[in-house]
Formats: structure tokens, C-alpha cells, sequence
């Protein structure tokens, strides 16, 4: 680009210097055609000394001249035609415009039309500036030179300036490729001001390997908790198996060990089945519509009241009067799963106190509040409860996997939801979902 541009410079500079050159040889050519009309045909005219000074100038002639004089009859006076002639399309239009300039190969021309009391005159000067192609030529090299220097200077320099300018983002590369996956914990050094591009760079790089290495920590502790989850009643079914079958027993202990079986089995299948509901949410190819979130609403209690016995305590539904507001565009199945799964916990958490279920629609969207009585949560653990497989300490004594929060997380964000949570220890808790409606 600066090759393109000082080229674009310099050559400018020689067409306009060219012009000038050509320009300035025609005045001098116009003079001179002035100077030979007057010494051949105003001594008359002039006065001794306006005269004696055409004669000091009319020896003064240009290198390599012609001179031509012609009457109005286009026939040449004073000066002998030889090899050179004007054509008389030429002179015709010198008399029809009073002056004529123009060039032949390297020769310039420069036709006037004179009047004088003896008559009007066509005065034809030709000449080679000579001193102006040697001027233009020393330009020339001069340019070719300045060009050849200005590129290698610029080359050299710019080879410089680009290993200062690119030194920070060869430094970010060569502390990049220090960060594997087993130490995402390095983070890339910041300047002290921290305002320029490249501090702005290598901030935004270490808040994604922030990120990463905290999507590789929950990683691992889902597959280390999965896998905890999966093996216990894995286990727990090989040992009464194998115990069982052991020795000989009543036929009231294999069904007891049948009984076992069967629960730690319908527990490995409800932990798999959750699984697949968690890794369902992360996939794109799901079929939404329109959904009546009040009668999604009123069904999901519906189930739940069917489904839970007197000492679980019973919920308390305030719906919307005005029922207008309440579509949105999701997903059925997942979101039957993900509110489902907060009234379950607010049933089982309660100690058998009613659960509190409101409807309502404002600026933020449409608002399902689900208030339980229950053990509550404990601060320390709100940030981590949407983890896969993490309960807080005070629940561990109920059943569980741990899954369900975050199922129900991942399903709100699928649907552009946020979750809201409010709770104390020993008096309760609070969701809210807040979904954007769709009309």
C-alpha cells in the first residue's frame, strides 16, 4: 500500500512537473515568434531603443529552431522555406484562432498571427526543449532513486515496528500454548494499565479459560458424581444377588432380596432417565409451540395432588384471574419436567406444610411462584444448587440424585427464562421462574 501510494505520489508530481515544462516552452516559444515579427516587420513601429532590445534578443534562438514567416496568402516571406513547411491546414487554423500550439514527436510548435501596417503575417516557431528532457530525465532518476530508498527504508523500519507491535500477541501465543486441559488454572498476564486492545485481549482470553476450567471442573464432578450415583445401586443389587444366592433361604427372604432389587433398580432407572432428560435439554433438534402456561399449570398440580398422600401437605394454586397473558412458545414435555421438579421438591422439603403455587404476569414476563415451609437452603450452597448431582448438606436425608435443579435450569434457559431463589434456614424457600410470553 505505501509502494502503491508514494508511486501514485510521484507520479504525479512528474505529470504535473511535465506540464509545467510543456507549458512554460510554448510561452518561451510565443516569445520568440513576438521577437522575429518584430525584428522583421516593426522597426518601423518601435521606437531605437524598444528596437535595439529586439535585437539583443532575436540572436538569442532555441535549440535546434525553425523559424517560418507567412502572409495572409499563406506564402512564405523573409525566410526561405527548405525541409521544413507548414501545411496550409495549419496555418489556417493559426489565423482563425491567433495562436496555435501543438508537438511533433519531440518538437514543439507554436504558430501566431501578427498584424502590421504592412500587412498581417503567420509566424511559425519550432523548437526542441532540450534542457527541459535533460531536466525531466535528472527527475526522473531522482524519483526511481527516492522510490527504490523509500521502499527498502519502509521495509526495513516497518519489519522493526512490526516485531514491537506484534511482540504482546507473539507473548499471548507463546503463554497460550503453555494451557492444556490439566492447567486451565494459568492465566495470561495483564498490563498495569489494562486499557489498551491487547490488555482488553488477554482479559477476555482469561475469562473464557475461566469459564473453561470451570465447565471442566463441573464436568468432572458430574462424571465423578454420576458415576458414584450409578455404581451404588449397582452395587447394591450385585450384593443382594450374591448374598442371596449364597445359601439356601425362605422363600420370604428372596422376596425381601427381590424387593431390594427392584427398588435399587427403579432407582438406577430413574437416575439413567434423568440423565437422559439433562442431556435431552442440551440438544437443538426439540419441537416448540404455543403453550397455555396457566392450563400447563393447573395439569402439573392436577398429577402431583393425585400422586401425593395426607401426610405430604397439599398445594395451594392461586391462578390468574385474566388468563389472556399466559402463552408461551416452548416445549410441552420439558417444561412439565422442569416445573414438576420444583413442586416435587417443595412437597418433599415441606414437612408435610401445604405448598404455595401463584400465576401472575408483569413487565418481566409471566412469573410462576412455587413457596414451600420446608428446611430452606443454606446460603453457602444457593450458587450451587443447580449443579448436576450436588445436594446441600441439610437434604441428604431425604431421597434424591441431585439432578432435578439442574434439569430444570437448563430447561428455563432453553426456553430464555431466568430462575429466581429465595430461602432461610428452617423457614422455607422460594422459586420463581420468569418465562418471556409469547404474545
Amino acid at each position: 500500500m505505501f509502494a502503491v501510494l508514494l508511486f501514485m505520489v510521484l507520479m504525479g508530481t512528474y505529470v504535473f512537473v511535465e506540464q509545467s515544462r510543456i507549458k512554460t516552452f510554448f510561452n518561451k516559444l510565443d516569445d520568440r515568434a513576438l521577437t522575429v515579427a518584430q525584428f522583421y516587420l516593426a522597426e518601423d513601429n518601435l521606437s531605437k531603443e524598444n528596437f535595439k532590445d529586439v535585437l539583443k534578443k532575436f540572436p538569442q534562438s532555441l535549440s535546434d529552431e525553425y523559424i517560418r514567416i507567412y502572409d495572409d496568402k499563406f506564402q512564405p516571406k523573409f525566410i526561405r522555406e527548405s525541409s521544413i513547411k507548414w501545411d496550409t491546414n495549419i496555418l489556417q487554423r493559426v489565423v482563425s484562432g491567433k495562436r496555435l500550439h501543438f508537438s511533433q514527436g519531440d518538437r514543439q510548435v507554436s504558430g501566431i498571427y501578427y498584424r502590421d501596417n504592412s500587412g498581417n503575417f503567420i509566424i511559425m516557431v519550432s523548437a526542441i526543449d532540450l534542457n527541459g528532457y535533460n531536466d525531466m530525465h535528472q527527475l526522473r532518476i531522482i524519483m526511481l532513486f527516492l522510490f527504490s530508498v523509500s521502499l527498502l527504508v519502509t521495509f526495513f523500519i516497518g519489519r522493526i515496528f512490526s516485531r514491537f507491535a506484534l511482540s504482546p500477541i507473539v507473548n499471548i501465543t507463546s503463554n497460550l500454548k503453555r494451557i492444556r486441559a490439566s492447567s486451565l488454572d494459568l492465566r495470561l498476564p495483564l498490563g498495569k494499565n489494562k486499557t489498551d486492545e491487547i490488555d482488553n485481549l488477554s482479559l477476555t482470553i482469561n475469562q473464557l479459560l475461566e469459564h473453561l476450567e470451570q465447565s471442566f471442573e463441573n464436568q468432572q464432578s458430574f462424571i465423578s458424581n454420576a458415576s458414584h450415583e450409578l455404581r451404588t445401586p449397582i452395587t447394591i443389587i450385585l450384593g443382594e444377588a450374591e448374598t442371596t444366592i449364597m445359601r439356601e433361604r425362605k422363600s420370604g427372604e428372596y422376596q425381601q432380596a427381590l424387593i431390594n432389587i427392584i427398588k435399587e433398580t427403579e432407582r438406577l432407572h430413574y437416575i439413567i432417565n434423568s440423565l437422559m432428560e439433562l442431556m435431552q435439554t442440551s440438544t437443538d433438534n426439540l419441537s416448540f409451540q404455543n403453550i397455555r402456561i396457566d392450563e400447563l399449570l393447573w395439569e402439573i398440580i392436577d398429577e402431583l395432588l393425585i400422586k401425593t398422600n395426607e401426610n405430604q401437605g397439599h398445594i395451594q394454586y392461586k391462578a390468574p384471574v385474566d388468563r389472556s397473558k399466559y402463552t408461551l412458545f416452548g416445549n410441552r414435555q420439558l417444561l412439565v419436567i422442569g416445573i414438576s421438579n420444583i413442586i416435587k421438591n417443595a412437597i418433599k422439603f415441606s414437612g408435610g406444610k401445604d405448598v404455595y403455587c401463584e400465576l401472575f404476569s408483569d413487565v418481566k414476563g409471566i412469573n410462576i411462584v412455587i413457596q414451600d415451609q420446608g428446611i430452606g437452603i443454606a446460603q453457602k450452597d444457593l450458587q450451587r444448587i443447580f449443579q448436576p448431582f450436588f445436594r446441600a448438606s441439610n437434604a441428604l436425608k431425604y431421597s434424591g440424585s441431585g439432578i432435578g435443579l439442574s434439569l430444570t435450569q437448563n430447561i428455563v434457559r432453553l426456553h430464555n427464562g431466568i430462575i429466581e431463589i429465595k430461602s432461610e434456614i428452617g423457614k422455607g424457600t422460594e422459586f420463581r421462574i420468569i418465562l418471556p410470553a409469547s404474545i
